[in-house]
């Protein structure tokens, strides 16, 4: 996603290891209105190594205090909920296989996915293990 990745660059400009990304926070981050769009991204994906870096807070504060009121999103676009739940699913599996460094046994246990079925994820959303290691 393009958070993890913006947070990956960030944690390598400072030495540091990027923030984990819990499912929790990966649908909050997904439910956000984003009103600054993308800058506004690149500010908590910063914020966010710096917080890790210092071991407090989480990716959850950030967003609740960036957003004054954080309000459940109402989407005006029409867009199917299939849609939301790929994009979801997708970045579950990437975080997933990011913290792993590609090892399928451990995505699999920690998603609980057979074999089979992450492999058919992964192919739907161009994921390559190799990409991981």
């Amino acid at each position: 996603t393009l958070f993890t990745r913006l947070s990956d660059q960030f944690a390598d400009e400072y030495g540091c290891d990027a923030p984990k990304v819990s499912a929790q926070e990966a649908a909050q981050l997904l439910q956000a209105p984003w009103p600054g769009n993308v800058r506004q991204l690149i500010n908590i994906a910063e914020r966010a190594v710096l917080q890790a870096r210092r071991g407090t807070g989480s990716i959850a504060s950030l967003l609740m205090n960036d957003h004054e009121e954080m309000q459940p999103v109402m989407t005006t676009e029409g867009k199917p909920l299939k849609e939301y739940v790929e994009a979801f699913e997708r970045m579950l599996i990437d975080n997933t296989m990011r913290r792993h460094k590609g090892s399928i046994a451990s995505v699999m246990d920690e998603l609980c996915l057979p074999r089979r079925t992450l492999n058919e994820k992964m192919a739907k959303y161009s994921l390559q293990r190799s990409d991981y290691l």
